[in-house]
């Protein structure tokens, strides 16, 4: 699972690059990352009755999910492969499927104003990895990412087993544990249904905010600050009942949807003109990767050995830090795209280009 998702949404974000190009990077995306909401969403409800039904032969909602990869192995064979060199950050827009020759053509902007290249894909060169690994931007949205997914990621196994424990208390006896037990079932669907719904709701949210120019920054934001907020809901509530603690998951998904949003455009936004988009979008998904690693493991260590109070609180202390190195540290990059004048240093290119009117 770790190393399907570190390659999915960077060579998704590639693909839509490359296919759309920069001027229509962001819409696409949003419609991309939309879609893939909805497809959690309903793998969630399938693999949640597969395993209320089926039980205790949970094992039969992996099927489920099997299908639904099986279903994207042959589709993703469909999808348009763009322009190459778009795809990893260069300037230009992807040719069409009727161009012949290796001549690149950037997007018409709002001033019907067109700019040609007429210099080979390899004539482009990238700019150094250190000059990439070493900006600013990159760094911050690094550590901002690594600290929320490793506040956040515990966040969701501790909701469910309180949600259990709630159930096994208040709904069953003692002597009917098997009941208990498969009617957390739907608490767990449904955690991730409303999560995975809310998204939805916040990628077209956001999606019309970033077309009416609101800047990435505050998007971003409120997308962290409601991790601390979820995690004392749910220490204050953790005795209120199921219904209580599921609400939270609203959260889960304002937060996440604002997040998987973002992320992906503020990548562009630094990186591209530097040839380095699916490196930053790699080196940013293995950060996110590992603080989420580190947090189901720390944090199931702290439940075993301290409580589930201890880890929510935890979490709720770890999440304020990438609040404030976001907030405190990250420039606004809304309207920046391939401005970066230290990343065009590095990055060496024959093109020239013709304004044609």
């Amino acid at each position: 699972a770790g190393i399907a998702s570190s390659f999915i949404n960077p060579c998704l974000a590639a693909l839509t690059l490359a296919s759309f190009g920069p001027k229509m990077f962001d819409s696409a995306m949003a419609n991309n990352i939309l879609w893939g909401h909805i497809g959690s969403a309903a793998s969630a409800i399938l693999a949640g009755s597969a395993a209320y039904v089926f039980y205790p032969n949970i094992k039969y909602c992996f099927f489920v999910i099997g299908g639904a990869a099986l279903s994207a192995i042959f589709f993703v064979q469909l999808l348009p492969e763009g322009d190459p060199s778009i795809g990893r950050g260069f300037h230009g827009s992807p040719k069409s499927s009727d161009d012949d020759d290796e001549s690149v053509t950037d997007y018409q902007n709002n001033d019907n104003m067109v700019q040609t290249c007429g210099c080979k894909a390899d004539d482009q060169i990238a700019a150094s990895y250190l000059s990439v690994f070493s900006e600013r931007r990159t760094l911050i949205l690094c550590v901002t990412g690594f600290f929320f997914h490793f506040a956040n990621a515990n966040v969701l196994l501790v909701l469910g087993e309180l949600m259990g424990t709630d159930a096994d208390d208040d709904d069953y006896d003692d002597n009917d544990d098997e009941k208990a037990n498969r009617a957390a079932i739907p608490l767990i669907a449904g955690a991730i249904l409303l999560a995975q719904g809310m998204m939805s709701i916040t990628t077209v949210i956001g999606g019309r905010l970033t077309e009416n120019g609101v800047g990435r920054k505050i998007l971003f934001l409120v997308g962290l600050i409601t991790l601390p907020i979820r995690c004392a809901l749910i220490i204050y509530w953790k005795d209120a009942g199921s219904a209580y603690l599921l609400s939270t998951q609203v959260l889960d998904g304002i937060g996440g949807g604002f997040f998987s949003l973002i992320h992906p455009f503020i990548v562009a936004d630094i990186t591209f003109g530097s040839g380095r988009f699916n490196v930053i979008m790699g080196l940013t998904a293995s950060s996110f990767g590992l603080g989420s690693t580190m947090s189901n493991f720390v944090g199931q260590m702290v439940v075993q050995n301290l409580g589930h109070v201890t880890s929510l609180s935890g979490s709720l202390v770890l999440s304020i830090v990438p609040i404030i190195v976001f907030s405190l540290f990250m420039p606004e990059t809304l309207n920046t795209r391939g401005q970066d004048k230290a990343l065009s240093d590095g990055a060496s290119s024959t093109m020239e280009y013709n304004i044609i009117t």
